[in-house]
């Protein structure tokens, strides 16, 4: 005897009826799988050829556009570096500072701009480099600029240091929707662009001073 079950219209709407969502969870099924294809095997410059500025902070409304100033400083100022990039950090209420202190620890961004309390958290342990040196032999230039909320007292060796550019000494940064009021920006120890982002340092200190930069 043979059974036969012919595909009839009424046969679909029942099959469809009670087996759709086996249809939903193979398509998410599929996006998935494709999207941890594509992130596991998807090109990444290497850390000494991707100078990233971590900013941790809301991003708001800006008269400029960040990641075009990017791409311009990347043709004008670091042409033999793969990627020059802005991100913008979302750090966990609890757990910001280990955040942090991992990407530190792993070298990854180069430079960071941080409210006073984290930027005080990574500072305190060394993860900035100390400045005073580099404003010494002229590599960053920041006469006029008040500097005081960038030196940090290491709580444990009584040591102070300049460990970051004040962001209210940069207004320019108001205009890419940065907020400034009680941030700093410091160069990681670890990154492996410590020349190229000390170079960004610069040119935000000379083009986002407002008029103090022509004085």
């Amino acid at each position: 005897m043979k059974l036969t079950f012919p595909v009839t219209k009424e046969r679909i709407r029942n099959h469809f009826a009670y087996a759709w969502w086996q249809y939903v969870l193979l398509i998410c099924l599929a996006i998935f799988g494709w999207n941890l294809l594509y992130t596991t095997t998807r090109y990444r410059s290497p850390n000494d050829q991707r100078l990233e500025w971590f900013y941790g902070g809301y991003q708001l409304d800006g008269e400029k556009n960040i990641d075009t100033l990017m791409d311009e400083l990347h043709q004008s100022l670091f042409p033999d570096v793969e990627e020059v990039a802005f991100r913008a950090l979302t750090l966990d209420e609890t757990y910001g500072s280990m955040q942090l202190t991992v990407w530190v620890s792993a070298g990854e961004g180069d430079l960071y701009m941080l409210d006073s309390e984290y930027f005080n958290s990574i500072a305190q342990s060394e993860g900035f480099l100390e400045l005073t040196p580099y404003i010494e032999d002229g590599t960053l230039n920041v006469d006029g600029m008040d500097l005081s909320a960038g030196y940090i007292i290491n709580q444990e060796t009584g040591k102070k240091a300049l460990y970051g550019i004040p962001a209210t000494e940069l207004p320019g940064l108001k205009d890419y929707g940065l907020i400034c009021d009680d941030f700093c920006l410091g160069v990681c120890v670890t990154g492996e662009n410590e020349e190229e982002a000390l170079t960004l340092l610069q040119w935000m200190v000379t083009n986002l001073r407002g008029d103090t930069a022509s004085e």
